[in-house]
């Protein structure tokens, strides 16, 4: 069975949820798969390229109390572009487990 346009879309949504979820504690590493997951959503819809710059630049600004902030609107403003419901519960879970990450592994700083 081939993955759909809908599905690879909403995986790569999970990758950039993932990435803000990091945020809370970390920079996250800005890799060729977040590249990919960028570009591959910007190529596969009709926006304007601004939210997505937004978010790139977002996830490479300096750590500060304020960066979650940031980062999560965002990726609100990109979910809003490209006409997708952000779902909260996913969200959730991805803190969750980010958060169960970090409590486990002590190179993790959290």
């Amino acid at each position: 069975m081939r993955f759909g346009q809908d599905d690879l879309r909403r995986k790569a949504l999970l990758a950039l949820e993932e990435a803000v979820q990091q945020c809370r504690h970390a920079r996250p590493r800005r890799t060729l798969a977040l590249r990919f997951a960028l570009a591959f959503l910007w190529a596969t819809s009709k926006a304007d390229r601004g939210p997505f710059d937004r978010f790139w630049r977002a996830l490479g600004d300096p750590r500060t109390p304020w960066s979650f902030g940031a980062a999560d609107g965002a990726l609100l403003g990109l979910f809003r572009s490209i006409g997708v419901e952000r779902d909260e519960e996913i969200a959730f879970r991805l803190w969750e487990a980010e958060a169960a990450r970090r409590k486990s592994d002590p190179s993790a700083g959290g």
